[in-house]
């Protein structure tokens, strides 16, 4: 079955939102071109940011850092397919906070008017770019992007005031390590998420802090 863009960035969103259907659906279409780098990378880098979304809890780390990545930073790109979710839960005042740039993109500015301390109010339905950092957003892994070969677990940069992705790349950097020194290489991508998921996992119905 083919799957256009729109239902790759669909199916990407519910995957780092915690549907672990979706997410290995996910893989399973990217598993087909994983001999291209880019894909590669792709690939790495939405398990260690699904580490960090749904296995991982990192509630304790985003209250000691105050949720500083709502705070500074680019504005937030929000697509036509996050808007229409924001639109149906939404109410217009609340929806006046994202500032049309084109025909299909908004933006939301930092600090975010959705932040309630250092907890995200639109948690439940926030844009696919919050959802995406800080492994899998190209804001922080343009340099990463642009230098991976193919070869390797990308070395993912985390910022300097984000405790949550420390820990999270620390924790993903053993299971890699306990992987290779079981393999004798590398671990896929597939091999990482398995091996992530059988430590973590414990079928409940949980998604990000």
């Amino acid at each position: 079955m083919k799957i256009n863009a729109d239902q790759i960035n669909l199916i990407t969103k519910r995957g780092l939102r915690g549907d672990l259907k979706s997410f290995e659906r996910l893989l399973d279409f990217l598993e087909k071109y994983e001999g291209i780098s880019v894909i590669k990378y792709g690939m790495y880098s939405l398990i260690f940011q699904i580490a960090m979304n749904k296995f991982i809890d990192t509630s304790k780390d985003c209250e000691e850092c105050g949720g500083k990545c709502c705070q500074i930073g680019y504005p937030v790109p929000v697509y036509g397919f996050d808007y229409e979710e924001l639109r149906n839960r939404l109410n217009t005042d609340d929806l006046k906070k994202l500032e049309k740039v084109g025909n299909n993109l908004f933006l939301l500015r930092r600090p975010c008017q959705f932040q309630k301390g250092w907890l995200c109010s639109i948690h439940k339905i926030k844009p696919y770019a919050c959802l995406s950092y800080p492994f899998a957003t190209e804001d922080e892994q343009n340099e990463v992007i642009n230098s991976y070969d193919g070869k390797g677990v990308p070395d993912f940069k985390v910022p300097e005031y984000c405790p949550a992705g420390k820990r999270v790349k620390d924790i993903m950097n053993k299971i890699i390590n306990d992987l290779i020194n079981k393999l004798g290489r590398v671990p896929t991508p597939r091999e990482l998420y398995n091996e992530l998921k059988s430590r973590y996992y414990r079928n409940e119905e949980t998604t990000s802090k």
